[in-house]
């Protein structure tokens, strides 16, 4: 007589990767400081305007943004107020009276405190891939901010942001790719 065992193996249930589960983790970072090249390209220029630079952010609202070439520019968001610096002189803007600018605020903002309330009140938002290498891709659900943006799209790893991309309803795009800052520790002297 032979006995044939049969292996029954339950299937494991698979849960994909959320926005709850991105925000747990972006929530954790304090602080964070990255370079960044970004490319826009937009209709009116024949080549794409290429700017480079570095980001800032720091919980819960604080994000600078220095742009150190082809020319200065520091744009600097605490709270509602915007102020953006160059060589020309500083000036204060209250972001609720700049729709495009607050757009792009809560998108990046928002994200970098995973704020998922913020994000779903602004915006539809998809994820996917998983915590090592993810995707979100945020549409507008208020109609002012569809007659700017069609879609912003920000590629991480694990709590990091690696990029970011910019559709803009009237066919202009920005890439803005970001990568970390090395932290050089002082030399102990001989």
């Amino acid at each position: 007589m032979r006995l044939a065992f049969v292996l029954v193996v339950a299937p494991q249930l698979v849960f994909a990767f959320d926005l709850q589960e991105l925000t747990d983790i972006l929530r954790r970072v304090e602080a964070s400081s990255v370079a960044f090249e970004e490319t826009k390209h937009v209709s009116s220029l024949t080549t794409p305007l290429v700017r480079r630079g570095v980001l800032q952010y720091v919980r819960p609202d604080r994000l600078e943004m220095r742009v150190e070439t082809p020319f200065y520019e520091r744009i600097e968001i605490v709270g509602n107020d915007l102020t953006v610096e160059t060589r020309r002189g500083k000036r204060a803007i209250d972001l609720a009276s700049q729709p495009a600018a607050g757009a792009w605020v809560a998108a990046i903002r928002a994200t970098l405190a995973g704020d998922a309330e913020t994000l779903n009140r602004h915006f539809h938002s998809r994820t996917s891939g998983d915590k090592a290498r993810w995707k979100l891709e945020l549409t507008p659900r208020d109609r002012d901010f569809a007659a700017l943006f069609k879609r912003i799209e920000l590629d991480g790893a694990q709590a990091r942001v690696t990029a970011i991309e910019i559709e803009e309803a009237g066919g202009d795009r920005s890439v803005m790719i970001i990568t970390p800052i090395e932290t050089k520790l002082p030399v102990a002297p001989r």
